[in-house]
């Protein structure tokens, strides 16, 4: 009987140890991918305006992730990966009724199976 008890007590740890170790992998994850996120759409604002539109649909797939000049981010990120997408957009401003062009850059950090982090930045056209 104590056997048994002592049996049951062990797989009920081992199954909480493990539930716990994904769920701090998921949210290791999770913290990866809006640092990559962010990283990325830092990267894009520095660009200048008509370069932008090239970069729609990048894609970086998990594991292979490297900055815009080609650097390799750290193994810690090899299970995400990220894409990119640049759509032209005309914003109104609210209060004044001027529409503004732009484009909207959206950048979306994923696993294997699904989305982890998103973000978004609108980028006016500069003025002639």
């Amino acid at each position: 009987m104590a056997a048994t008890t002592l049996g049951v007590i062990v797989l009920a740890v081992a199954s909480a140890i493990s539930a716990a170790q994904k769920v701090g992998f998921e949210g290791q994850k999770r913290t990866l991918a809006a640092i990559a996120v962010n990283d990325l759409l830092s990267e894009l604002s520095t660009l200048p305006y008509n370069q932008l539109p090239a970069k729609d649909g990048m894609l970086q797939p998990p594991g292979e992730m490297r900055s815009l000049d080609g650097a390799a981010y750290p193994r810690a990120f090899w299970a995400v990966g990220r894409s990119v997408t640049v759509r032209s957009e005309t914003l109104t401003d609210p209060s004044l009724g001027v529409p503004v062009r732009g484009v909207r850059i959206t950048v979306e950090a994923r696993d294997d199976g699904a989305a982890l982090a998103r973000a978004e930045l609108f980028v006016p056209e500069p003025r002639p």
